[in-house]
């Protein structure tokens, strides 16, 4: 099985799924690996991007929170901590974070983006004091601004995936790019992390692309049809 995170790792820069990437999908899927999508998006997005793109009809979502396919899903975290954390952001933050249009179907991990000039590492830095004590956990995933159950990551969403299709973990290769990343590539038995990934996660990496974003995919995906 192969796992793969979609924002910065299947997309381009502007956040656009190429031509490329969807002929390589069908490759590795034709060469038969279940390619299976992990995302800090919504369920509803990863369901339906795992629906209509040439990968395997399994969405892990939320940085891991939820899992499942078009017809069900499984809740892995709190959902009472996650609306808690949300009100308390919009509260006191709504002066330099707004929060993503996903929100509404989100379960146990909120997103946001932070306003244009704002110092990031600032807002997560306060975010976390903020919220010490509650639960969860405040990552920036180079596209938006999680805040989840601190119980639940990617590879807790990765485990429960394996378990649902009877993979041993050690057989999975994850690529990605992001911090969010990290527990998905611990793991997994061979982890490929693309050149625009961020310093913790080519540290874990089996390996790392010469490329970044879309490209670097699809350089994984040569190497991976090549090698196994």
């Amino acid at each position: 099985m192969i796992v793969v995170d979609v924002d910065g790792t299947l997309t381009d820069e502007r956040g656009v799924v190429r031509h490329e990437v969807i002929k390589a999908l069908e490759d590795l899927s034709s060469a038969g690996f279940k390619v299976v999508l992990s995302s800090g998006n919504a369920f509803p997005i990863v369901a339906g991007l795992s629906y209509y793109l040439p990968v395997y009809r399994y969405a892990i979502a939320e940085n891991g929170g939820v899992v499942g396919t078009k017809g069900w899903r499984k809740v892995l975290g709190s959902e009472e901590k996650a609306r808690r954390a949300r009100a308390i952001i919009l509260e006191r933050m709504g002066d330099v974070i707004y929060e993503s249009w996903q929100n509404c179907y989100r379960h146990v991990d909120m997103a946001f983006h932070i306003k244009k000039g704002v110092d990031v590492e600032q807002v997560v830095s306060k975010l976390r004091e903020m919220l010490k004590g509650l639960g969860v956990v405040v990552e920036h995933s180079g596209w938006a601004l999680h805040v989840r159950d601190e119980k639940v990551d990617k590879g807790v969403g990765l485990l429960e995936a394996c378990k649902d299709m009877g993979i041993k973990p050690e057989e999975v290769v994850a690529i990605g790019d992001s911090d969010t990343d990290v527990p998905m590539f611990k793991v997994a038995g061979f982890s490929i992390a693309m050149s625009n990934a961020t310093p913790r996660l080519r540290a874990v990496a089996s390996m790392v692309v010469s490329r970044g974003y879309y490209r670097g995919f699809l350089e994984a995906a040569t190497y991976l049809l090549k090698a196994f």
